[in-house]
């Protein structure tokens, strides 16, 4: 007699719930903790993060070693503090706030340069951060490290748009010599000399301003990081500079970073911000050239606004043939006058876009 064959088993069409079930789980969690992360107060920080820990066995997200937060310490290890205010937990915790203030303090140094206003600085956007430099000529006699009055005008127009921006990022300022030997009773080398600036730096900054002294780091290098050989005068008067280095946050624990000013109560912290911004509002009043960035600015917000809201019906002006000839002749000897008038007009920095607008214009009479 023949074996019976076993039923065939049946094969099981509902394996993918397993993964669905699973994955619509990790997306629940992954709400929650984006709802608590909405939630400024301290106190539930740290139960989320304690339960995150114990549940996964592994470092939490907040303690930010592989990202903005690239600290030893966490934020939510901050017993003392009940929270943290809005301005400082920005700072600390959003990576987009920290490259749109770079590109912004940048812009600003450069359009007062193009105003004619800041001599001596240049400001770019690094790896490491945000470096702002400063040729030495501009900012001390030879051979000493006491601030000239001019080094202290340029020194509030550059503090006034960092401190604006930032109070808890770590910031390095490093000081550079050229290569000729100096042998003084203060300053036995330029070691000695380079520090000695970059510490003036700092020592002007934090009594301006109220930086906390806890953000800075004094380098001195001598003549041992030249941007130029030193084999001419200007060379070696491009290498005599000092450095600000406005560190992104991924890399202030390489500055043994504290953040003290999160562990203190919120009304300490409001205060300490508030004494910040009265300060720099006092130094940004007393400034003509922030002063004249700010009405630039508003002039050209306006004059955004009013381009948005311009009617379709409005058709924009074009220039004539023959204002374009008399313009294309502005330059020659024999229109001395109107060149003078005309560069009065363009050097306006609240009606620059007025070259940008003449160009189009010129642009729509040949088509």
């Amino acid at each position: 007699m023949a074996k019976k064959k076993p039923p065939e088993e049946h094969e099981n069409l509902e394996r993918w719930l397993v993964s669905y079930g699973d994955f619509i789980t990790l997306l629940f969690a992954t709400f929650v903790v984006l709802y608590a992360l909405s939630q400024i107060d301290l106190s539930d920080f740290g139960k989320l993060e304690d339960g995150m820990k114990k549940a996964f066995n592994a470092p939490s997200l907040l303690e930010g070693s592989t990202s903005v937060f690239d600290a030893k310490e966490s934020i939510l290890d901050f017993d003392a503090a009940d929270s943290v205010i809005a301005p400082l937990m920005l700072e600390y915790v959003s990576q987009k706030y920290e490259e749109q203030s770079f590109k912004e303090i940048k812009d600003a140094v450069d359009q007062m340069k193009e105003n004619g206003d800041l001599e001596g600085v240049e400001a770019k956007i690094t790896d490491a951060g945000l470096m702002i430099s400063f040729k030495n000529d501009f900012l001390f006699y030879s051979a000493s490290a006491t601030l000239t009055d001019k080094a202290m005008r340029i020194l509030d127009d550059i503090g006034v748009l960092i401190g604006e921006k930032f109070a808890l990022h770590y910031i390095r300022v490093e000081g550079h010599t050229d290569n000729l030997p100096i042998n003084s009773f203060l300053y036995p080398s330029n070691w000695e000399l380079s520090s000695a600036r970059s510490s003036s730096v700092i020592r002007y900054l934090i009594q301006r301003f109220k930086f906390m002294p806890n953000i800075f780091t004094a380098v001195g290098y001598g003549d041992t990081r030249p941007v130029l050989d030193n084999n001419t005068n200007e060379n070696r008067a491009k290498n005599r500079r000092v450095e600000i280095l406005v560190l992104k946050n991924k890399f202030k624990g390489l500055e043994h970073s504290s953040t003290s000013i999160l562990t203190q109560s919120k009304k300490a912290q409001e205060a300490f911000q508030k004494e910040r911004m009265d300060n720099i509002n006092k130094v940004r009043s007393a400034s003509p050239e922030l002063q004249k960035i700010k009405r630039y600015k508003k002039s050209e917000d306006a004059e955004n606004d009013n381009n948005a809201q311009k009617q379709p019906e409005e058709k924009e002006k074009t220039i004539s043939v023959k204002n374009k000839t008399i313009y294309e002749q502005v330059g020659t000897e024999q229109n001395t006058e109107n060149l003078n008038q005309d560069d009065n007009w363009i050097g306006n920095p609240n009606n620059k876009i007025l070259q940008r607008d003449i160009n189009k214009q010129f642009d729509m009479v040949g088509q």
